[in-house]
Order: structure tokens, then sequence, then C-alpha cells
């Protein structure tokens, strides 16, 4: 007998579901089952039907985010077939909804309202969808890629980016934009795609590329975005396939740390940081309870501008700036209720005053190392006035800007870094969480990853790490 252990990092059953269907169909001695964080196929080699069984498998069985390593042993192991079933879920139709749907002599053909009954699941539910596909571009719109072919040609994206792209899950992904005409068009260097996700978005990608148009624009709605950095895949925001957050805490941030804290099995205390573009905070659940234990006051242009003119340093900086940069001098003074990110994307000159366009910028950076940003405590809390104050400073000193934003992110990840082994020695614990939406960045989380290696921290393969 032949026993496979497939590595799933989520609770869902549709892939279970999926391999159910296949053995039905294949009509072999197999059976599935699903723990905590595996699946484990027993199957009969010796079964007149396994060649129809591989085949099947090769061609119907979907790729998935939340797949890990295929260990395959022998055993002796009694087969006890059994029938694995799954919820429904709101996934992008299988391989053979597909089929369906572009085949002229099938009864589905082109039919918005099959509905996927392919992985043991019952059909119950309409995902209802009104997302309109253009050719035109509008800003803030992402892609809907209709022509996969030509996915090199339009994109540069790893083949762990691609493969997460077209899994079952389809998420969105941002990625570099290689074509001319598509930077042109929308004036990006950076920007989300995505693949046909259901029926709607596949029926207007066949339509599209009937028409020879490689790619329609849409607005996403965050549905399931994901970002790729070094092998991990990590879902930033969701409101499908991600694992729900069971109700652990009135304090929504503290309950998705202790729900990811039990997704990771730490039994014995958890640190986070959650470094969110709504706030950063640090948060320890131990023995004596769950809170966050530091929390960033909200960024106020207006606290910071006067403060600049009660330090005498600081004062002349902001006039040598105000001498060297007139127009982004005034910006700050008449706009004194600008966030963080606006405030840091005007220093910068962007057009987009979003955490997205201030991230899209240190993109551009390709080198390594970064410049020393301040990222200093006071009494009174984080010191936005140094972090600002040398932001400025480097743009004076004519600092190219896509090399000040990557700097930007590699400072805030060593400010994570550095809170966290302070808060480590003082609770003394080591189980360390990552959290937040800054995470999409991939300078901030890759530098997480190599400069924090030995602390091994946990970043969440399930559950979305921002609301």
């Amino acid at each position: 007998m032949t026993k496979q252990t497939i590595k799933f990092h989520s609770p869902n059953r549709y892939f279970g579901g999926f391999l159910q269907n296949i053995i039905n169909r294949s009509e072999v001695q197999a059976s599935v089952s699903q723990t905590k964080d595996a699946l484990v196929l027993l199957i009969d080699e010796n079964d007149q039907n396994i060649k129809k069984f591989n085949e099947n498998i090769a061609k119907y069985l979907p790729h998935s985010l939340f797949l890990g390593k295929i260990e395959t042993t022998q055993t002796t192991q009694g087969l006890e077939k059994t029938h694995f079933d799954s919820p429904q879920y709101n996934i992008a139709p299988c391989n053979r909804c597909l089929e369906l749907l572009n085949d002229p002599s099938s009864e589905y053909y082109l039919d918005e309202s099959l509905k996927c009954d392919h992985y043991s699941n019952p059909v119950e539910k309409n995902y209802e969808d009104y997302t309109i596909f253009s050719p035109h571009y509008s800003e803030g719109s992402s892609v809907l890629i209709t022509n996969a072919s030509k996915i090199h040609e339009l994109f540069i994206l790893t083949d762990d980016e691609i493969t997460a792209l077209f899994s079952i899950e389809k998420p969105t992904i941002k990625a570099t934009i290689k074509d001319e005409t598509l930077k042109n068009l929308t004036g990006k260097k950076f920007i989300y795609v995505k693949a046909p996700y259901n029926n709607r978005s596949t029926l207007a990608s066949i339509n599209a590329k009937e028409s020879e148009v490689d790619y329609l624009f849409f607005q996403d709605l965050d549905d399931l975005k994901v970002v790729v950095v070094q092998q991990n895949k990590t879902i930033i925001k969701a409101s499908r396939v991600a694992t729900p957050l069971e109700n652990l805490h009135d304090d929504p941030v503290v309950n998705r740390f202790l729900n990811i804290k039990n997704e990771a099995n730490f039994d014995k205390g958890a640190i986070a940081a959650n470094l969110s573009s709504k706030g950063i905070s640090f948060l320890v659940s131990n023995e004596l309870g769950s809170k966050s234990v530091i929390t960033l006051d909200p960024f106020c242009l207006e606290t910071l501008l006067e403060n600049f003119q009660k330090s005498e340093k600081r004062a002349t900086l902001f006039e040598n700036f105000r001498s060297k940069e007139p127009t982004l001098a005034s910006t700050l003074e008449q706009n004194r209720q600008m966030d963080f990110f606006e405030t840091i994307a005007t220093i910068l000159e962007l057009d987009d005053k979003t955490f997205g366009g201030v991230s899209d910028k240190g993109y551009e950076f390709r080198g390594n190392g970064g410049l020393k940003i301040d990222t200093n405590f006071t009494d009174e809390g984080f010191d936005y006035d140094s972090f600002i104050g040398s932001i400025i400073s480097f743009k004076l000193a004519g600092v190219e800007m896509h090399y000040l934003a990557y700097s930007i992110f590699e400072a805030l990840a060593d400010m994570a870094i550095n809170t966290l082994n302070q808060l480590k020695t003082k609770f003394k614990i080591e189980n360390i969480i990552m959290m937040g939406d800054m995470f999409q960045n991939s300078v901030l989380y890759s530098r997480i990853l190599s400069k924090y290696q030995l602390s091994n921290p946990y970043f969440s393969k399930s559950i979305a790490l921002d609301g």
C-alpha cells in the first residue's frame, strides 16, 4: 500500500475533495483523510485502474496555495473505503469546469451559471460578482490576465509567483510590468495582477482572448491579496479561502494575534509585531493575558511641524528644505492633516501619496543595503521627528528617491526587530509572530526573513495578516 502525506496548511477541505472526486471517477482502491496540517492519501498501487487515476491526477488535480511537501512511503496499513466530503468554497472554476465552459458541445458552454461540484461538495450558494472588466485603464485598477501564454511578455514574475497566481485560489499578486505598452497605458512600473478567478472573469477572459486582447482592467476588492517572498506564500487580506477568525478577544488586533498563535501551536506564549499601515503595535500573550504592550501614537504632521520649530537644529533643517524645495515645504505646511505615508510620499515627490506609492518606489531600487534612517523611541513614544527629519536630510543630500523609499522599509523592519528583541528579553518569550499589511512590501518582508532568521518569526499559513 502506498501512503502519501501531503502537507496542507489550511483547514479548507476542497483539495481533499478534489482527490476524492478523482478516486471516484478513476474507480481505484484509495482513501483520503485530513489532519490539522496534512492530507493522507492511501492507494493500492496494484489496482488495475492506477494508470487511469494517475492520468486524472495530472489532468484535473489543481495546485493550491496551501500545498506543502509530499512524502511518499510504503505501509502495511489497511485500506478502509471512505468518502471524503467538502463544503462549498468560493474558489476558481476547476479544470473540469474550464473544459465545460470552453467546449462548444458542452451544455455549459459559456454558461456563467455553471457551479463546480468536482470536489465532493454540495452546490448550495451563489457567489454573486458584479465586477466590470474593461480594456480601458482607470486609476487603481488591477490587471486580469486573459491570455496566460503572454504572461512572461507582460510581467516579470518568479516561478513561485506564477504557481501561486494560477492556483485554484487565484490570489491577487503585485507584479513588475515588463510590457512597455502596459507601462505607458497605466503610468506604472508595478501593478496588481490576477488570473480569472470565477465564472464571470473566466468568460470575460475567453471573450478577450478570442479578440486577441491579452489583459483587461478591473477594480480588485482585496478578496485574496497574497505576497510571495522567498517561497513563502502569505495572505495579506482576504474575504474568501483564508481561515476565518475565531472570536477570542474583543480587540480585533489582539484577536488576530491569538488566532495566529493558536495556528502556530505556541502554547507557552508569544510576542507579535503588528506592522499595519493603519498603525504599528507590539503584542504579548503569556499566562497573565494577551494585550498590546507598545502602540505607536498616531502620526500627526501638525505636531511634527510644531516640534520642528521648537528645535533649533530641526528648524534650520526645515528652512534649508524650504529654500531648496519650496513647493514641497509649502505642501506639508498647508496640508497638516496628511497621514504618515502621505507625508513621506510628498517629500519623495510621488504622485501616488499612499503606502502603495511609497512601496512601489522602493521596488525600483535593485541593490542591497539601505541608508540609516532614525527609528528612535523617546519617553513619549516613537520619535516621528527624527524619522521624518532623516528622510528630509537625505532628500537634501540628493539621495535618489527609490533608494530612500527602499531604506524606509528596511528601517521599519529593523525597528520591529529591535523592539521584538527587547520584548523577548523582558518577557522571556521566544515565539515571534508577524502581522500587518505592511508585509505586502517585499523589501520589509525580506529584511525580516534575512536579518531575523535565527528567531524563526512565524507568518501565518492560512490566516490573513490584516483585516
